[in-house]
């Protein structure tokens, strides 16, 4: 019997947990990802590594230069998970030239104490890419599980992996390694489908009904930045999360509609306060901003590389 007063949603996360948030903060100048194929095998990989792992998957969001989790299971579990995780995606990246790239992302682990924090974590991860890209729905975008909660439309469909041949199991993996794959993971279009390897209905006992999750994320959308800062990581963005904001800045602080139509004095502002804000490198403000590197380094001597 719960407590007095106690709402469904405030029992099940009593009776729940415990929760954390798993994240790596994005790498500063280099992608993980350049290409849906290479999401598609992340994809795959958390599949497989959430299925062999003792706690579960709440929710997720696979960015272009780091990854966010939401995860209920023992700290140990949670860590094995990622473990898991990593080493597969290590040695895809080391197989298709991009070297030890993996190992850069290393893990930050928040707990998740209350509900209230529970729902904070959730909307944090989901809006990640709703946030820094414009075209972006959060409700419909393929590399979070955002898509997945009170949706009555979603459709569960996809092949067992059971039923796959070794053959097919290599080629959804690019790897001659894992042959197997938990027989509760569905495929479909070479892809491990969330529905059958996220909690989302767990999720969804969380919130009183759909319009509270709906709520939760689009609301305070812009103090995303600032969040970053209060949970820990440093919003580092890469080049197609950049440029957006790039733009925004030129209009709203500059009023104008392109980088080409801004004076140097200009550009060098705009750098100013893609530093100040973004915490770019050098290299990328001066690559997206137009300017030459001599006058970005100039402006923060301490960022530029040593001689």
């Amino acid at each position: 019997m719960g407590f007095y007063g106690e709402s469904p949603a405030e029992i099940a996360f009593r009776e729940s947990g415990p929760f954390y948030h798993l994240y790596t903060k994005a790498l500063e100048t280099d992608v993980f990802f350049e290409s849906d194929e290479e999401r598609k095998i992340a994809v795959n990989y958390l599949a497989i590594a959430i299925s062999v792992s003792n706690c579960k998957l709440l929710a997720y969001a696979i960015m272009t230069n780091h990854f966010h989790f939401i995860l209920e299971g023992r700290k140990e579990d949670v860590m094995d998970f990622f473990a898991r995780f990593s080493a597969m995606m290590d040695n895809y990246f080391c197989y298709h030239g991009k070297g030890t790239i993996m190992r850069q992302a290393a893990p930050g682990l928040t707990a998740i104490n209350n509900l209230t924090q529970l729902r904070t974590e959730i909307a944090y991860v989901l809006r990640n890419p709703f946030v820094v890209m414009p075209e972006v729905n959060v409700f419909a975008y393929p590399w979070t599980s955002g898509f997945l909660y009170f949706n009555p439309l979603l459709e569960c469909k996809g092949v067992s992996a059971s039923t796959l041949s070794v053959r097919a199991l290599r080629k959804i993996t690019k790897s001659r390694i894992i042959t197997e794959i938990d027989p509760t993971i569905c495929i479909s279009d070479g892809v491990a489908q969330a529905w059958s390897f996220v909690e989302f209905r767990r999720v969804e006992q969380f919130y009183d009904n759909a319009r509270q999750f709906i709520f939760s994320i689009v609301r305070n959308v812009e103090s995303q930045v600032e969040t970053s800062i209060r949970y820990g990581e440093v919003p580092v963005l890469c080049d197609e999360e950049l440029i957006p904001k790039i733009y925004q800045l030129c209009r709203d602080r500059f009023r104008a509609d392109s980088l080409s139509s801004l004076d140097s004095r200009s550009k060098k502002q705009l750098a100013v306060i893609v530093k100040n804000t973004y915490h770019s490198s050098n290299k990328q403000i001066a690559r997206l901003v137009k300017l030459p590197i001599a006058d970005v380094n100039s402006l923060f001597p301490l960022a530029a590389p040593y001689k």
